[in-house]
């Protein structure tokens, strides 16, 4: 039978491994919010968004080796524009490229959603946070971009909020459980 002091005992042990418990959650979060966020805007993209028919002159893009990624359909696509004094679009570079148009999913070159990763953690006694972000400089100047055009794009959605409320929830009563109170 625990006495008292055993009782004590175990709490200081929880509040002296709390932080460093929550730090792990919270960069277990962030991990799983990647692993659930990334493969909904791949597949359904951002919800409301799409890509824009603004066009630029076609020798603005004709040199920049980013948009060409299937060199036969983009050159085609420019010299076509060219001749008929169209503009090009960011949507007329993607269907080029023999990417989908329907919806934007930050697919063209994968750079912004493969970099995506945990760059630092915040603790600040029994609260952890875990920030996402790139860790590459062309990563994030494709976040930032991604965020000022769409704002927090990486959000979840209700049912990936429960996910990780839950998955949360689950450390937190192991680590209680450990202690057997």
């Amino acid at each position: 039978m625990e006495t008292l002091d055993d009782l004590i005992a175990k709490l200081k042990r929880i509040r002296d491994e709390l932080p460093e418990e929550a730090e792990k959650i919270a960069i277990k979060m962030a991990q799983d919010h990647i692993g659930v966020v990334v493969p909904r805007i791949k597949t359904e993209g951002i919800p409301g968004e799409s890509y824009s028919d603004k066009g630029v002159p076609a020798y603005l893009v004709e040199k920049n080796p980013y948009a060409s990624q299937s060199a036969t359909g983009f050159a085609r696509m420019i010299k076509q524009k060219k001749k008929s004094k169209e503009t090009v679009s960011w949507k007329d570079v993607r269907e080029a490229n023999g990417r989908q148009t329907n919806f934007v999913d930050f697919s063209f070159s994968m750079t912004t959603l493969n970099s995506l990763n945990v760059v630092a953690t915040e603790n600040s006694g029994f609260v952890a946070r875990a920030y996402i972000g790139s860790d590459t400089s062309e990563g994030q100047f494709r976040l930032g971009m991604g965020y000022k055009m769409y704002g927090d794009f990486l959000a979840p959605n209700e049912q990936e909020k429960d996910m990780l409320k839950n998955t949360a929830g689950t450390m937190v009563k192991n680590f209680i459980d450990k202690y057997k109170l």
